[in-house]
């Protein structure tokens, strides 16, 4: 009997559940609504100037993704400081996902490794949401170079230790660090000349004031299509679908020689999880867009669309090669 009048009671309650207003149940019977995300704008910190590589690139991403999640990406330049001030910036937002950056090796691998004194930590202060792309770097001379495949380059540089100069788009650049690798595994030696950017190393490459740049293939691809520059080998380890004729550096004579650019979104890191999976997911079906992956191709760019987890374990590998790079050579952060 007691049993029978247990069940009805609990009938009963059940019966009331289903009929009352959301509002009229107690707190502990409420299921927790789902919190509605993105609900206003979102800001896409870009560390750096407008019209580079990078702006470009995660712009392109911020308008596919405010189409999936319906809702506008404001994007803003932060530039200065090899990216360190956007970076600041986007890393002491309100961890609510309505403040992104678009990472790069520079803010996320090269600053940290070189600068003992940064004002944030890359891998404490965010969170990696999705890989959007990956560009290789390419090295290049000029057209009428005497330097024809890295072989004749590398038999020049054993000839005369650091008669050539290899230009960089500053010191602790990527392009800088990647001719580093070069001559650190090949075992030889170059001169280095910084420029404030990759445009004035262009220019010195091509009057002949320099002879060597490795450089991220978007800033060189049409010059060597158009035969304005040469190209002696590819940064990646396989070669690549936008040079399929061009050797890689590693198979020509640089065994495991590997450098390229990538770029990535990423979130304070206290931002919630769901609110983190809600951006990978849209940022993952950006990256599979056929008119994103065209438009990201033409400029000598892959998109890769990796989840939280890949991107996050990508990131630990390259961190390790680029330290060690960094302390085995010695190389500092511009003054």
């Amino acid at each position: 009997m007691q049993e029978d009048q247990t069940q009805n009671k609990r009938r009963a309650l059940l019966a009331l559940m289903a009929a009352a207003p959301a509002g009229l149940l107690p707190a502990a019977t409420r299921a927790a609504a789902p919190i509605a995300f993105p609900s206003k704008p979102i800001r896409l910190i870009v560390p750096f100037v407008a019209g580079g590589g990078t702006d470009i690139l995660a712009r392109m991403l911020a308008n596919a993704m405010g189409a999936r999640l319906g809702q506008t990406f404001v994007v803003e330049n932060v530039a200065g400081a090899g990216g360190t001030i956007g970076a600041v910036q986007a890393a002491r937002a309100p961890a609510d996902g309505y403040t992104l950056m678009s990472g790069t090796p520079g803010t996320i691998h090269i600053n940290p490794a070189m600068q003992s004194n940064l004002r944030y930590s890359a891998e404490n202060d965010f969170v990696p949401v999705s890989q959007f792309s990956d560009s290789p770097m390419v090295m290049v001379v000029n057209k009428d170079s005497p330097y024809n495949n890295v072989n004749d380059l590398l038999a020049a540089c054993r000839a005369k230790p650091g008669a050539l100069n290899f230009g960089s788009a500053g010191q602790g650049s990527i392009t800088h660090l990647s001719s580093e690798l070069f001559c650190w595994l090949a075992k030889v030696k170059m001169t280095h000349v910084p420029y404030k950017g990759t445009a004035q190393s262009l220019v010195d490459l091509r009057s002949g004031n320099i002879q060597v740049i490795i450089e991220n293939l978007p800033a060189v691809l049409q010059l060597i299509q158009n035969k304005e520059l040469k190209a002696l080998g590819m940064g990646t380890l396989k070669r690549s679908s936008f040079l399929p004729d061009l050797p890689t550096i590693a198979e020509s004579g640089v065994p495991n020689y590997e450098s390229s650019s990538w770029s990535g979104l990423f979130a304070p890191a206290a931002t919630p999880a769901a609110v983190v999976e809600k951006l990978q997911e849209a940022a993952m079906e950006a990256a599979r867009d056929a008119n994103v992956i065209k438009a990201a191709r033409a400029l000598g760019a892959e998109t890769v669309g990796s989840n939280s987890a890949d991107f996050r374990t990508y990131l630990a590998r390259r961190r390790i090669s680029i330290a060690e790079l960094i302390k085995a050579t010695g190389i500092t952060a511009a003054l």
